[in-house]
């Protein structure tokens, strides 16, 4: 009736799955122990998210815990703590010390232009 192929169903879990996602390859192995993910050569990261996700780095670094950032997925983050400022936007809010500070990054080619 129909010609189809039919294929037994594997005895064990495969050993790699590759996902293709509009951003890259994600790369599953050692029984799902191990996740890769690799960016297509078209897809990069501003300068400016490069330089705040660096600088969450150095905060936590520091033993800061409670932060929220935008433009940048990061875990640990606190969605709790408000990036608005009346209709501006923050890169970074945390909490160090009992104290709140926000953060407006800029990249030298913002600043120069």
């Amino acid at each position: 009736m129909y010609n189809h192929i039919e294929k037994p169903a594997p005895q064990r879990p495969m050993d790699t799955y590759t996902v293709s996602t509009p951003y890259g390859t994600v790369i599953i192995t050692d029984g799902g122990r191990r996740v890769a993910f690799e960016l297509y050569s078209d897809i990069r990261q501003s300068r400016h998210n490069q330089a705040l996700f660096t600088y969450i780095q150095q905060l936590q670094k520091q033993g800061v815990t409670q932060f929220n950032c935008d433009h940048i997925a990061i875990a640990g983050a606190d969605r709790r703590l408000s990036l608005s400022r009346g209709k501006a936007k923050l890169d970074l809010v945390y909490v160090r010390n009992g104290s709140t500070y926000e953060c407006e990054l800029k990249t030298s080619r913002e600043v120069n232009n």
